[in-house]
C-alpha cells in the first residue's frame, strides 16, 4: 500500500517503538475515610474498624489510619495558617 503508507507519512515496515512501562507511583493515602461494623457506631472515632483509602481503595486498621488522618488535619493546618497570613499581608 505505497499510496496510503506516503499519504500517511509511514516510512517502510519498521515496528513501532516499544512503549516504556508505566513508572509505579506509590499511593500517598491522602483520602482515607472510617468504616464502621454497625450503623449505631457511626461518627464515633473510638468504634471505627477500619480505614479504606479512596484512591487505591486499601484498607487500614484503625491504629494505621488515624495516622493518616493526623497527617490530613496537619496539613490542613498548616495550609489554613497559610492562606490567613496572605489575608493579613
Amino acid at each position: 500500500m505505497g499510496f496510503l503508507d506516503r499519504l500517511f507519512g509511514r516510512k517502510g515496515n519498521k515496528a513501532a517503538p516499544a512503549e516504556e512501562p508505566a513508572a509505579e507511583v506509590e499511593c500517598p493515602h491522602t483520602a482515607v475515610t472510617a468504616r464502621w461494623d454497625s450503623a449505631a457506631d457511626m461518627g464515633k472515632t473510638e468504634l471505627v474498624s477500619a480505614y479504606v483509602c479512596e484512591s487505591c481503595h486499601a484498607t487500614f486498621s484503625r491504629e494505621e489510619g488515624a495516622v493518616f488522618v493526623a497527617a490530613a488535619v496537619e496539613r490542613l493546618r498548616v495550609s489554613e495558617e497559610s492562606r490567613q497570613d496572605r489575608m493579613r499581608q
